[in-house]
């Protein structure tokens, strides 16, 4: 029997739109072009486009049953159908939260980004500095505006959850999801003309596999990380999300949009970043993590005047809405926790209270993220140290070197404070200072302290563990049933049977191993 306390999306598009906002954040914006560009573009699209079809779908509709099925957030329906696995709900519920407490603090930055470019079309100059280019670096390490714009930023995603289900997730997602997917195409339609950008599309869809054949295991593992991120899979929010979905609504149908419309929203900031690092940037895609705010500043900079700072504006809004309707559907999904511990004790659920006191939780947890300079650390001028600098852990220079070993890999310090890999066949320059990354990339700021435990840990462990208890425990016959309380008849049963059994926890396996390697070198 379905809940009929709780609130429910009011149509199937509402569904659609709150998934796709749940889906298509950060991870598709930021994340998916800087690590394409790092893992030879082509052979990276390739990989990722065969996990989400083999691993990132059957993952979906397994969070969607679950939600649907007992009509509960993540701790009340892992205990629902199986009070043995209670603990992967609060696995569900600590995910979210954790990456909220970085989360949030990117979102505040793009929001900053986003008012600059406005108020610079109207002719008024709000950087603070000499150039535009030169604004994130400053940025990071400017304590007051890193929590003040973290602050404007939770406080969006807390009247939006305030709001409820209908009248404050639907509503943002129906309008802002359209919105998105238009503002893709405006910028990328004006980067597809620009001089040199058809580079850009020969590196994304160039039939090249040679990264595959010099590290398949590097481009695997970073775009299965990247796919399960990207889909907001373990994290709660498509199981809290499924559980506001109608009996009436086609599970299974509903899922394929999701990962279609994410991969599209994926692919689409792909066809927007890669040929304007061709046209703007000499075709360096390889600007890490610092794609987004560093290397994109640069390249509305070198647009120039009016255009430059609309173009600017257009795409870091994109950027905003995509960021704020998966962080909403998180704190979502932590406030859904609470509500229906209160509909079972028979209490009146307090959504608003709710919403507000996880909210200032997370901006307590968010400090050191916003205080740090994203690892700038106080050796660099932020307010606070950085994990490694607060217990004594750093990166080891490699003293003495005279060249390279070519199974080590080697990094250089940048003026931003970022560590950047050097790319194999460098030619070793005695002026230049290279350092081994003895103690990872777990410490080397808080954002990516909170990463490991989230999306290093958690998160693979939690869906792998999910996958193989339908599989082999509670059976493939639950999805079908689920599947078809709709009315509808579930299709790939068989394909289905073997990826819940096989397939997709070997996947999380890559997953969880990627991640590993990264923050620990594993």
């Amino acid at each position: 029997m379905e809940n009929t306390n709780r609130e429910g999306f009011g149509s199937s598009f509402a569904f659609i739109m709150a998934a796709v906002g749940s889906a298509v954040g950060l991870g598709n914006i930021w994340g998916f072009p800087y690590k394409m560009g790092s893992n030879g573009g082509f052979a990276f699209l390739l990989i990722y486009l065969i996990l989400a079809a083999f691993v990132g779908l059957a993952v979906m509709i397994g969070e969607h049953v679950i939600g649907r099925k007992t009509g509960m957030s993540p701790i009340a329906a892992y205990r629902k159908i199986s009070k043995k696995f209670t603990w992967l709900g609060y696995m569900a519920v600590i995910a979210p939260f954790v990456i909220l407490c970085f989360y949030m603090v990117l979102g505040g930055m793009v929001m900053r980004y986003a008012c600059s470019y406005l108020t610079a079309m109207i002719g008024w100059n709000t950087w603070g500095v000499e150039t535009a280019t030169d604004f994130y670096g400053a940025f990071r390490i400017n304590g007051v505006q890193m929590v003040l714009w973290t602050v404007i930023f939770i406080a969006i995603n807390t009247a939006i959850v305030c709001g409820g289900v209908g009248g404050g997730i639907e509503k943002f997602c129906n309008v802002g999801m359209p919105c998105l997917f238009v503002i893709l195409i405006i910028v990328i339609v004006y980067v597809a003309v620009q001089p040199g950008a058809v580079g850009g599309y020969q590196f994304m869809f160039g039939l090249n596999i040679d990264p595959l054949k010099e590290d398949f295991l590097k481009v695997l593992k970073t775009a299965a990380g990247q796919m399960f991120f990207s889909l907001s899979l373990g994290m709660g929010a498509m199981i809290t999300y499924g559980s506001y979905m109608s009996k009436k609504e086609h599970l299974q149908r509903n899922a394929v949009i999701v990962v279609v419309m994410d991969t599209l929203a994926a692919i689409m900031a792909g066809m927007i970043v890669m040929p304007a690092c061709y046209a703007f940037l000499e075709g360096n895609t390889r600007g890490g993590p610092g794609l987004l705010f560093d290397s994109m500043q640069a390249v509305f900079y070198n647009m120039g005047g009016f255009i430059g700072d609309l173009m600017g504006f257009l795409f870091y809004f994109l950027v905003f809405i995509a960021a704020i309707s998966s962080s909403m559907s998180l704190l979502e999904a932590i406030t859904a926790t609470k509500i229906d511990s209160d509909i079972a004790k028979g209490k009146a659920p307090k959504r608003r209270i709710t919403a507000l006191v996880f909210s200032i939780i997370i901006l307590i947890f968010c400090l050191p993220t916003a205080l740090d300079g994203i690892g700038m650390g106080t050796a660099n001028g932020a307010a606070l140290p950085t994990p490694a600098e607060l217990f004594g852990l750093d990166w080891a220079e490699a003293e003495g070197i005279k060249g390279f070993d070519k199974d080590t890999t080697y990094y250089t310090l940048g003026e931003d404070g970022a560590y950047t890999a050097v790319e194999k066949g460098t030619a070793f320059d005695e002026s230049t200072t290279y350092y081994l990354n003895t103690t990872k990339t777990w410490n080397d700021c808080w954002l990516d302290f909170y990463d490991v435990i989230s999306e290093g840990i958690i998160m693979p462990v939690g869906a792998m563990i999910m996958a193989f208890a339908i599989g082999w425990i509670w059976k493939i016959d639950m999805v079908k049933e689920e599947i078809e309380a709709s009315g509808t008849k579930m299709w790939g049963k068989t394909f289905f049977n073997i990826c819940y059994k096989v397939i997709t926890p070997l996947g999380m396996i890559v997953v969880l191993y990627g991640q590993l390697s990264e923050f620990f070198g594993i």
